[in-house]
């Protein structure tokens, strides 16, 4: 096979300073990606802002190389990607939405590195959390307002607290199902993984945003899936998250609540790191389900059947309150801007964001 598929990080459209978001691919598969889209050749030429002439070389070129066609139709008819095509786009898809905590991580420590050398007067304050899609928003926007950086490492939630406790971050990203409160009653899993890193009096917890999860499945829900039941089906493949993960918690609590077994649920032993790529899977037919946010279904153009809303939550030490990096995040938290980018979000609102609640108040064991 004589072609390279070359990839490559590169700014953010429109801001490559410092700061702008990183984003990996390579020209092939945009070039792919942007015909599935378009279904024509020239407007995909026109999404991308080259030649329709340049676009049919490079098509041809790479076709020559893998000796295998990427479009099928032609020159001057509506163009979709031939089976070869949506495997090598759907398998750089998957890829991507997999890697993308540890791509983002990456991507901020390089970044962080540049901020600094060229404003060394930067307060740079660590966050360890459980993935979530509107970290970077708030980044950018305490960057802009409050010359504050967060440095954020995506882990468990567990862990992250694990981390705060230790005194390796100044605040964990952590969610909790709070509106169903039996699946986070005292005995459950939620409660035996979380609750024992949660201290009264020690912490305080910070209201960031409320999600939805669900099962996550094809258009139009071929399979007719409507209840956790229906993963029990036989013939239904799912794609599952990793152990340790919260979203995996709130799974397994929900299993044990409606009396289903792991052992029911073909692909339960499937993992998969971050919401994205559990869509990505369905998205491409190696699953027929998983389960994830409705906003991870929505970029990925598929539907979803609504189970739980949770509350995300940022934890800090009681003590550290009061310090200018923290009242920067509540202030933040509690804009009309950040209000506007959860909303933007499938399944998101920001209502009480940046709202200091008490662990006795909240959570559900302590009732």
């Amino acid at each position: 096979m004589g072609v390279t598929l070359d990839y490559r990080f590169t700014a953010g459209a429109g801001d490559p300073q410092p700061g702008g978001a990183l984003q990996l691919g390579n020209p092939l598969t945009a070039m792919l990606d942007a015909i599935r889209v378009q279904g024509s050749i020239a407007k995909a030429a026109g999404q991308l802002g080259v030649s329709y002439r340049h676009l049919w070389g490079e098509l041809r070129r790479h076709e020559a190389a893998f000796g295998q066609a990427l479009i099928a139709g032609g020159q001057g008819r509506a163009a979709r990607l031939s089976e070869f095509g949506e495997r090598l786009l759907w398998a750089e898809k998957r890829a991507l939405a997999r890697l993308l905590p540890q791509a983002e991580s990456l991507a901020g420590v390089l970044d962080r590195e540049m901020l600094l050398a060229v404003d060394p007067g930067l307060v740079v304050t660590s966050v360890a959390a459980s993935h979530d899609l509107l970290f970077g928003g708030l980044r950018q926007t305490l960057l802009g307002a409050a010359r504050v950086l967060l440095d954020v490492e995506y882990v468990g939630s567990t862990q992250a607290l694990q981390r705060l406790n230790a005194g390796g971050c100044a605040l964990a990203g952590i969610h909790l199902p709070l509106d169903d409160e039996r699946l986070c009653r005292r005995g459950s899993r939620i409660h035996a993984a979380i609750g024992r890193e949660l201290r009264l009096g020690v912490h305080k917890l910070i209201r960031f945003a409320h999600r939805e999860q669900g099962v996550i499945v094809a258009p139009g829900n071929p399979r007719g899936l409507a209840a956790l039941a229906d993963l029990a089906r036989p013939g239904v493949v799912f794609v599952n998250r990793r152990k340790g993960s919260g979203t995996r918690l709130v799974f397994d609590e929900l299993l044990a609540r409606a009396h289903l077994s792991h052992a029911s649920i073909a692909g339960y032993a499937t993992e998969e790191h971050t919401h994205l790529s559990v869509a990505a899977q369905v998205a491409a037919g190696s699953a027929d389900c998983g389960f994830g946010l409705r906003a991870a279904a929505q970029r990925f153009g598929l539907d979803f059947v609504p189970l739980v809303r949770e509350q995300y939550f940022l934890v800090c030490l009681k003590e550290e309150l009061a310090s200018p990096a923290l009242r920067a995040v509540l202030d933040a938290l509690r804009s009309d801007g950040f209000r506007r980018l959860a909303e933007a979000q499938a399944g998101y609102d920001a209502a009480g964001a940046g709202e200091i609640v008490s662990l006795r108040r909240t959570l559900p064991w302590y009732k």
